[in-house]
């Protein structure tokens, strides 16, 4: 099991209140609202760590992916790129 795989486990075996918690710590490190793809609407609507969460409901069009440099991938070890667009980590690995 990769760091990816383990957060994701650890987060469903979490009741409600402490998986709140971890996933406002992540949402503190998310760098998705610096990224050239990020617009206005993801904002106005809190959208943030797509890698976890899946895709946005406002993003439509790719700029550019900043995935790469946030903490969040590689203290995750992920793999993919452009949550935002293509939906979370989990369902990517699936295709």
């Amino acid at each position: 099991m990769d760091k990816f795989q383990n957060t994701s486990y650890n987060l469903k075996r979490m009741n409600d209140t402490k998986r709140n918690v971890n996933v406002e710590e992540m949402e503190k490190k998310c760098i998705c609202p610096s990224c050239p793809t990020y617009v206005s609407c993801a904002s106005v609507n809190n959208e943030y760590i797509y890698c976890f969460k899946g895709g946005s409901l406002c993003i439509n069009d790719k700029k550019k992916c900043i995935c790469p440099s946030c903490p969040t991938y590689a203290s995750s070890d992920l793999t993919k790129q452009f949550y935002c667009t293509n939906g979370s980590e989990a369902e990517m690995r699936k295709n």
